[in-house]
């Protein structure tokens, strides 16, 4: 059971995620999936499974998720709260399978659309999951442990990828805050998966949710405002990509490895240098932004980044609308709070 555990995760989030996670209930990871799943295996007592489901629960609620946000009246949360409480959960594979993925030679048999497999609750809020099917170009992440020299292969790369061609599960979250007065569509954005194909799952998502007697979505928050102000804000974590225009005509897009360490683009050389040489301030309209929490010598690491299409957008007046945000690294609910509670902050709306 324990190796299955294992193989869902595996499934679905990185390795380094994954590390955390283990170590949170209480199992000590090898180096790298393939010698973790061998150590693990060859343990004389299998570890205890319920602490492990436990954060693969809480994984699935809320780890790499493109997030829309929806303003609720407050006298909407009891209908909404009592609709998604008393949901009918039907007995599917996926069901049967949850909190682990699907296995891939059942997807090809997935129900089509959105298929109920839980209703989640925990301090933060209540949450009604749905399983679909999807088949895309997946481009994982190899981690460097898997290699016998690590650090030969971190010398002469900066990441490692495999591309497969295959069906995916996608878990989407359709989720009530107990504290505040919006409506969370979560749906998870694997790597590989276009924008295009997110925004596509979250329109049917909300037709779903419009479906509901009594609900209406319309138009999500607009969260392109923190984008500014999280680059202005300069103890809000550290800024590891910012995309922006000039009034020279420019287009730039500037990264920071994720070897290195501390470094902010807010702070780079090359960047202050560049924004030294205009006349006139940039205008952003991509940002990804990294905290990093140490809680009991572990060290978490969720990020947000907010992109528009482009420095002019659809908006209003021309100026860009950010319908959602991708949010990762997240392996515990508190480290998703942490997010949407600065998104909130940044927004300067009550949500």
């Amino acid at each position: 059971m324990v190796l299955s555990i294992l193989n869902s995760m595996r499934q679905r989030m990185s390795w380094s995620d994954a590390r955390v996670i283990l170590k949170m209930a209480g199992i000590e990871p090898g180096q790298g999936w393939n010698k973790t799943i061998e150590k693990i295996g060859g343990l004389p007592v299998p570890p205890e499974l319920g602490p492990l489901e436990d954060r693969l629960v809480e994984h699935n609620l809320c780890g790499d998720k493109f997030t829309k946000l929806y303003s609720m009246r407050d006298e909407a949360r009891f209908p909404v709260h009592a609709k998604i409480a008393g949901y009918s959960i039907a007995d599917t594979a996926a069901t049967e399978h949850f909190p682990k993925a699907l296995p891939e030679h059942l997807l090809s048999e997935h129900m089509p659309g959105f298929v109920p497999i839980a209703i989640e609750t925990n301090d933060d809020g209540i949450g009604l999951v749905l399983s679909s099917a999807f088949q895309m170009k997946k481009r994982e992440d190899i981690d460097f442990e898997e290699f016998d020299d690590p650090a030969e292969f971190r010398a002469r790369y900066d990441e490692i990828v495999g591309v497969t061609y295959r069906w995916v599960q996608i878990l989407s979250v359709i989720w009530v805050p107990h504290h505040r007065n919006c409506i969370e569509l979560r749906v998870d954005f694997p790597k590989g998966m276009t924008q295009d194909a997110i925004h596509a799952f979250h329109s049917r998502l909300r037709e779903h949710v419009n479906r509901w007697d009594g609900i209406e979505l319309e138009s999500p928050i607009n969260l392109f405002p923190a984008v500014r102000k999280f680059y202005d804000d300069k103890k809000e974590g550290r800024i590891t990509e910012i995309m922006f225009s000039t009034t020279t005509g420019g287009i730039k897009n500037e990264k920071i490895l994720r070897r290195r360490g501390n470094l902010d683009q807010r702070d780079e050389a090359y960047h202050l240098a560049g924004k030294a040489g205009l006349a006139d301030d940039i205008y952003l309209y991509r940002t990804t932004v990294e905290w990093t929490i140490p809680v009991d010598n572990l060290w978490f690491k969720p990020t947000v980044t907010l992109a528009a299409s482009g420095p002019s957008g659809k908006g209003p007046g021309g100026s860009p609308t950010i319908s959602g945000a991708y949010i990762g690294g997240c392996v515990r609910a508190a480290d998703y709070e942490f997010v949407i509670e600065r998104l909130e902050n940044k927004v300067q709306q009550d949500l």
